[in-house]
């Protein structure tokens, strides 16, 4: 298009628009606006090509100009948060809540419903749906968890965040229910966290052949991460044992019935769980039929010892409390391993902090606290996820400006000017960590891919100064320094206009206005900073170090000689 329409439109349309003179006017207080701002860019050259014959023989003060920026966006960059996604009031989240271990449906049902009234006294919430006991996704949960989808009212319409939100609601619920274990996550956050196999924030993985030790070590270390500031819905990874009855069969009863503790097994699972006893027809289906015990028995210990046993032969049954010894016990009621390893996942969410400076304490916290002999730990979750996204993108990074390199070494046909371009990148991501760390915006996967733009946009009006100046220097056989000096006045204003659109054109995703702005505003927020640096830099430091390493007097035929 910017080699073909544009150029035949500006043909029709600007020459017919300037040669006309009897035509009208319209907007003329517009036009006189914008004639004004014209001139006053107009005056802007001639100053640059003075500021730049001041500084072109300075190059080793420039150099210093650019150590100090580079250290101090090192310094910045201590101080920036990383994370991995945008943080962003979605206007809903979900709360997953998981009652002690064997807790009977109508108990878990009671207490969420406490839940559901605290949601409903927050003057931001207009509704919530509810799921427990149910199947959810591809998989069917026990009756003690579940989880609560919870919509706001639009952002412009309630004064606090969604995080306040979360926080008053937090309180009240534990404060009401202490043994209810519940967790907030945000709705695109858990889809995507889902997705990737991170469901929380913080996971510390402890593995070991010895589960014993594995908790026991969990819970040592549960304490002393519970004060780490922006630590929250932390969870010990120890499971509340499950109440359990234990049965065991009376040999010598049985096989005095002649029975074998496996016939008693058999007969008491097809008692519990079912057996399959064909199937009946409805409508245009078949369904299938499973007979099974009474619930007043199935779901009554004490009456569990009358269920009938049949002793083959006989024509008669035994009671169930004749044959085996029933006894209450609890045990685990969930075993966990990865990888074949036996495996307790201490986790957490991450509120009001970045994760980075979060897993910074934790670390801490586990190098202060070492494992036993036999426990290794593993840092998983979205830690991991985000370690894992940097360095790919940091890659991706090196990829990027070696493509850039690559162009741009077939456009001057030599190694220094590709270089000493691109070399303005790193100064120039100077200012995309500042502004990341004045407006308070984490570094994440999405600012991370505004680094990587920069490198593009960056090297960009470079090209269009050294370009024009390689142009001059071959038709109009000038050495370098006025070469330098004639792009300079002649390059700045597309420079700025280019440089301009640009950054009015990220205003908006900067500034969050929009639906979904909020995950792009680190991206555009990346990009700004590091533009509006590397401008005075491409104008300034890149033709100094140009002039430095070839030589005010170089000439194009000197290098082609």
């Amino acid at each position: 298009l910017a080699m073909t329409l544009i150029p035949i439109l500006s043909y029709e349309l600007l020459a017919s628009h300037h040669n006309d003179a009897s035509k009208p006017r319209r907007f003329e207080v517009v036009h006189r606006t914008l004639a004004r701002i014209s001139n006053w860019i107009g005056l802007l050259p001639p100053r640059y090509e003075r500021a730049l014959g001041s500084v072109l023989h300075h190059s080793k003060r420039l150099a210093i100009v650019a150590a100090l920026l580079i250290i101090a966006g090192i310094i910045a960059f201590r101080f920036v948060g990383t994370g991995f996604l945008p943080i962003m009031d979605e206007g809903a989240f979900v709360v997953d809540y998981f009652t002690p271990g064997g807790t009977a449906l109508t108990e878990t049902d009671r207490e969420v419903k406490i839940v559901e009234g605290i949601l409903r006294d927050e003057p931001e919430v207009t509704g919530t749906s509810r799921r427990t006991g149910a199947e959810m996704g591809l998989f069917a949960t026990e009756q003690n968890t579940g989880d609560i989808v919870v919509r706001l009212k639009p952002r412009s319409q309630r004064s606090r965040t969604i995080f306040d939100v979360i926080d008053d609601v937090r309180t009240k619920a534990t404060t009401a229910l202490p043994r209810l274990r519940i967790e907030f996550v945000m709705i695109l956050s858990d889809v995507i966290n889902d997705l990737a196999g991170a469901a929380k924030p913080v996971e510390i993985k402890l593995f070991g052949d010895n589960l014993v030790a594995l908790e026991s070590y969990a819970k040592a270390l549960e304490p002393k991460l519970e004060p780490i500031v922006g630590l929250v819905d932390l969870y010990n990874g120890v499971p509340d044992p499950g109440p359990e009855t234990l049965m065991r069969v009376k040999e010598a009863e049985t096989a005095r019935i002649g029975l074998t503790p496996q016939d008693v097994s058999d007969q008491v699972s097809g008692a519990l769980l079912g057996v399959p006893a064909g199937q009946v027809r409805y409508e245009d289906r078949s369904v299938a039929v499973r007979v099974r015990a009474p619930d007043s028995i199935r779901f009554n210990p004490e009456r569990l010892g009358q269920l009938p046993i049949p002793v083959p032969g006989r024509g008669e049954s035994a009671p169930l409390g004749a044959l085996v010894e029933l006894r209450d016990t609890v045990s685990r009621s969930q075993f966990e391993r990865e990888n074949q390893r036996e495996l307790v996942a201490i986790t957490a969410g991450v509120e009001g902090r970045a994760l980075g400076k979060v897993m910074t304490d934790v670390k801490n916290v586990l190098a202060q606290n070492k494992p036993p002999a036999g426990v290794t730990v593993e840092l998983g979750g979205q830690y991991a996820s985000q370690q894992d996204s940097f360095k790919s993108m940091l890659i991706v990074l090196a990829l990027a400006a070696l493509s850039v390199v690559t162009v741009m070494v077939i456009q001057f046909k030599s190694f220094v000017e590709p270089l000493i371009i691109l070399a303005a990148a790193p100064v120039s991501f100077v200012g995309a960590i500042v502004l990341l760390l004045i407006t308070g915006t984490q570094l994440n996967v999405s600012s991370l891919m505004g680094l990587i733009l920069l490198v593009g946009l960056i090297v960009k009006n470079g090209i269009i100064l050294i370009d024009f100046t390689y142009h001059r220097m071959e038709h109009g056989g000038l050495a370098l320094e006025p070469a330098l000096r004639e792009a300079a006045q002649t390059r700045l204003r597309p420079i700025l206009m280019t440089t301009l659109c640009t950054l009015f054109g990220l205003l908006p995703l900067a500034l969050g206005l929009g639906a979904g702005a909020e995950m792009q505003r680190p991206l555009a927020l990346a990009v700004i900073g590091g533009l509006a640096l590397s401008t005075p830099i491409t104008l300034f430091i890149v033709p100094t170090m140009l002039l430095a390493v070839r030589g005010k007097d170089f000439a194009l035929d000197r290098r082609s000689a």
